[in-house]
């Protein structure tokens, strides 16, 4: 978010005039924001409540927000507390990437085969993620990893200079 030329090269290949020029909000405000009732809705996804640094505060933040939905694969805090429990297939049944602070992508696939699953149809996070986009208008354009993979390798990396430190 803090270089301008890494900015014009996702917005020139994404077709936009310009990408934000400011981080978006940290886990933290976030919270706070909930909270305060400045969020309308939250999205959640896979967050156990006691692993946040203040999770009396999360409690807190999580009552008070206007609508809460919630992607997880079993009951935690986070569900009790959700107006829309959407699940989502575990890491072990679907491919995927995962990224490290870096941001180098490390690429897997399911370790389970459908025949082993006991959920053969829960769905990927992106893909619950991509149709609550369709169904708000968003079309985001990226319906299943093989998609979200192209556009990755469409973007490549950045040769620019990296962050010293985890964001």
């Amino acid at each position: 978010a803090t270089d301008p030329r890494a900015r014009d090269e996702v917005a020139a290949a994404w077709g936009v005039a310009e990408l934000p020029h400011r981080y978006g909000r940290d886990t933290g405000q976030i919270i706070e924001a909930a909270a305060t009732g400045e969020l309308g809705a939250l999205l959640v996804a896979g967050v156990e409540v006691a692993d946040l640094p203040d999770p009396a505060r999360t409690r807190a933040a999580l009552d008070e927000v206007g609508f809460l939905v919630s992607l997880e694969l079993r009951p935690s805090e986070v569900t009790d507390r959700a107006d829309v429990v959407l699940p989502v297939a575990a890491v072990a049944e679907k491919p995927g990437t995962f990224l490290n602070w870096e941001g180098r992508a490390r690429m897997f696939d399911a370790a389970l085969k459908p025949d082993q699953m006991t959920r053969r149809l829960a769905p990927t996070d992106a893909r619950v993620l991509h149709m609550l986009a369709d169904a708000g208008d968003i079309h985001l354009g990226l319906p299943d990893l093989l998609t979200l993979r192209r556009e990755l390798d469409r973007l490549g990396g950045w040769d620019g200079p990296h962050a010293s430190n985890p964001l």
